[in-house]
């Protein structure tokens, strides 16, 4: 979005002074160079905080990229292992490949909070380091304050332009990863793309909202000194709206944190780690006291599968978010059965007025994650399906074994019975029979190892239950404290908005006082006023546009077909990323134009 912002052009005056030398600088010295110096420091704290959130946004979007790998590489392990389930040791590296995925899909979810947790921190320190520059603006000489305040002005419009585009940037790869490692459903994927086009939407009509503004001072042909009164009543009702945008940040940072405890309440739920043990690595082969994986596979385990992440295709009975397992009869007749639900945290979507004249829709999720329901028959059915093929393999065994070594011994009391004894035969018999007990040992240690495991996997479900009502009582506060979350960063957009649209009326009122427009940090020297009124204009007739395209895209995201969206939201968020990278050069320079700009009347003042 164009913003308009209006640069004050002073000739700073040279004044000459002649006298006696005195080493003692006056009070009236000293305070100018202790304002000066008061700026320099606020300019370079501010600058400071600018480079230390760049930073850190490259370092958060390394971490997605190393998250990325870590799904995509534990996926291709897992899709390998799946394709040779007769294997035990590919059954044992299927279980733990789709710990790993789950540990990465957690990842990008903990980025995604993060990126949102920091780009309201940063908010809050912008505005409380643009107080003390403006505080210490304020302490200069009218000249200075008139050259300084504008340049600080472009300077700031451009910063923000450029992180508002890095930061969108961040929050679109997330949302890109999310999609790629699962974390997003067909439906999700849909509301995504959706909501997407209707925050086109809401900045188009803020910034109609905000040219319209311009426009009226504009075409009022006030005179000067008009202008320059009215503009200290409207500078006194910008700074209370800073004063409100700041508040709204501070509530929305504080429900950020409410929020955050809440999701660590979940985690240490034992309900939401069995769930996780259960659906991840943890009861596909056994483990030693620590919960370590000790490499031997339970080969009677029977996986629960989520249908997207395997090649068996859509169960009737499963959702996308369902767990489930397959068994099939002596007849070929196969049987899916649900185990658990998922549940996801709704998208919080509101529609309200956030300016006179602006309607604007605004949509936040609060940090997805996944919440586990049992399903009480589905995880009767699969302990009895687990129990069945523990009895038809290791009780097999053992039965076989205890067969063997009973049909031995028969043979070893029979020959003793003989009445002409066969002592070779018989001392044969009996060498055979330690081996024999040898395999029923095992084989029954072999029972009682799987039953272990069968018990500790009932345990599993067990607890779950007992800890339903715990577990449904942390994910209601975790909803309530998320939808407050969202609540708050919406009262924060409106003031945003609501100090944008005062912010554009000051600007032009400047304009008219000074008679020196800039447009996104560039100084438009030769731009009359009906000129500017122009290029308004325009900018609300391509406002417009954006919105009616935005409409149109969502007509055309709600007709298409269900399979189709994921495919549909990774190819438009690609391609909205290339675009916009594309644009961060041209935004830098002009940050790197109007910082030096104020850089250099900064030092010069300090002179």
């Amino acid at each position: 979005m164009k913003k308009m912002i209006l640069l004050v052009s002073m000739l700073a005056g040279v004044m000459t002074f002649s006298g006696c030398v005195d080493d003692k600088e006056s009070a009236s010295v000293t305070a100018v160079r202790e304002a000066k110096a008061a700026q320099l420091s606020a300019l370079a704290a501010l600058s400071n905080a600018q480079a230390a959130n760049q930073q850190a946004l490259a370092d958060t979007e390394n971490a997605l990229r190393e998250a990325k790998v870590a799904y995509e590489t534990a996926k291709a392990a897992y899709q390998q292992a799946l394709a040779d389930k007769a294997n035990s040791e590919a059954q044992a590296a299927a279980a733990i490949a789709q710990g790993q995925m789950a540990a990465a899909q957690n990842e990008i979810q903990r980025l995604a909070n993060e990126l949102e947790e920091m780009a309201i921190q940063h908010k809050i320190a912008m505005l409380d380091l643009q107080t003390q520059y403006e505080t210490a603006l304020k302490n200069a000489d009218d000249d200075s304050q008139a050259l300084l305040g504008g340049l600080y002005t472009a300077y700031q419009t451009a910063a923000t332009n450029l992180l508002d585009a890095q930061q969108n940037i961040a929050q679109q790869k997330i949302d890109l990863a999310k999609l790629q490692a699962g974390l997003v459903d067909s439906e999700e994927a849909k509301q995504l793309m959706i909501n997407k086009e209707n925050r086109k939407i809401a900045s188009a009509e803020q910034t109609i909202a905000e040219w319209k503004a311009k426009l009226e001072v504009f075409e009022a042909q006030k005179a000067p000194e008009e202008a320059k009164a009215e503009l200290v009543t409207e500078k006194a009702a910008l700074s209370q709206l800073a004063q409100d945008k700041a508040k709204a940040l501070e509530a929305a940072d504080k429900a950020g944190e409410e929020m955050n405890d809440a999701r660590s309440d979940i985690d240490d739920q034992k309900y939401c780690g069995l769930a996780m043990a259960v659906t991840g690595w943890k009861y596909g082969h056994f483990i030693d006291e620590e919960g370590n994986p000790t490499g031997e596979a339970f080969s009677d385990f029977i996986y629960l599968q989520d249908y997207e992440e395997n090649a068996l295709g859509k169960p009737v009975e499963a959702t996308v978010n369902t767990y489930w397992f397959m068994t099939t009869d002596d007849k070929g007749n196969t049987t899916y059965t649900a185990v658990m639900n998922r549940m996801i945290q709704k998208t919080v979507t509101k529609t309200e007025t956030t300016a006179p004249g602006v309607e604007s829709t605004h949509t936040y999720e609060a940090y997805p994650t996944y919440y586990y329901q049992l399903n009480a028959e589905g995880v009767k059915a699969y302990i009895a399906a687990i129990k069945a093929n523990v009895e038809k393999n290791e009780g097999k065994a053992l039965e076989d074994a205890q067969k063997a070594l009973a049909a031995k011994q028969k043979v070893v009391a029979d020959l003793e019975k003989a009445e002409i004894k066969d002592e070779v035969a018989i001392e044969e018999a009996k060498s055979m029979l330690p081996g024999l007990q040898t395999n029923v040992n095992t084989a029954q240690a072999a029972l009682d190892k799987a039953n272990a495991q069968v018990a500790a996997i009932q345990a599993a479900f067990d607890t779950m239950a007992a800890e339903a009502a715990n577990w449904t009582a942390t994910v209601e506060a975790y909803n309530a404290a998320s939808e407050a979350y969202c609540d708050a960063q919406f009262v924060c957009e409106k003031a945003e908005d609501a100090y944008g649209l005062q912010n554009a009326k000051v600007d032009a009122l400047e304009a008219v006082v000074c008679g020196n427009v800039i447009v996104d940090g560039v100084n438009m020297t030769n731009m009359t006023f009906d000129q500017a009124i122009e290029s308004a204009e325009r900018q609300i007739a391509n406002a417009i546009d954006t919105i009616s395209a935005a409409k149109q895209e969502i007509a055309n995201i709600e007709i298409a077909e269900a399979d189709q969206l994921k495919a549909l939201a990774i190819e438009r968020l690609e391609a909205e990323i290339a675009i916009a990278e594309a644009e961060i050069p041209a935004l830098e320079k002009i940050v790197a134009d109007t910082k030096a700009a104020l850089d250099a009347a900064t030092a010069a003042q300090a002179e």
